[in-house]
């Protein structure tokens, strides 16, 4: 049970980053976060380099790993919902390999723009008129 409930954990966390990964960028931009859109930033590169090496995110291996060690038959009420992520996280046939790759390097170069062309400086609280 404890390698399931882990391998669900990791699951979710993964989850986490990817939208982390999308999302990230619009919400610092539009608070003007320099420091999140410079983290943003790596984790997007580091999403391009999986993808043009061909290799796994490590996220990827541990679930694996975990779920390899789940040997109880043991019923966890939590299934519904991380099949759902995993089908969100795994997704197949529609979308392929190329696809995505070419949509992430259309996004990183929107993002490098973004530090280029730097967006209006607000105050917190405070609207210009």
């Amino acid at each position: 049970m404890f390698y399931k409930v882990t391998a669900d954990f990791v699951i979710f966390t993964h989850f986490m980053w990817i939208l982390f990964v999308i999302l990230g960028f619009p919400v610092f931009l539009y608070f003007n976060m320099p420091r999140w859109r410079l983290l943003h930033l790596a984790a997007l590169i580091a999403a391009i380099i999986m993808q043009l090496t061909r290799t796994i995110c490590p996220l990827t291996y541990l679930e694996a790993y975990l779920k390899s060690k789940n040997i109880s038959d043991a019923v966890y009420p939590g299934a519904f919902i991380i099949e759902k992520v995993e089908s969100i996280i795994y997704v197949e046939d529609i979308v392929t390999l190329e696809k995505i790759t070419c949509l992430t390097a259309i996004f990183f170069i929107i993002v490098l723009l973004s530090f280029l062309f730097r967006p209006v400086k607000l105050k917190w609280g405070k609207v210009k008129k």
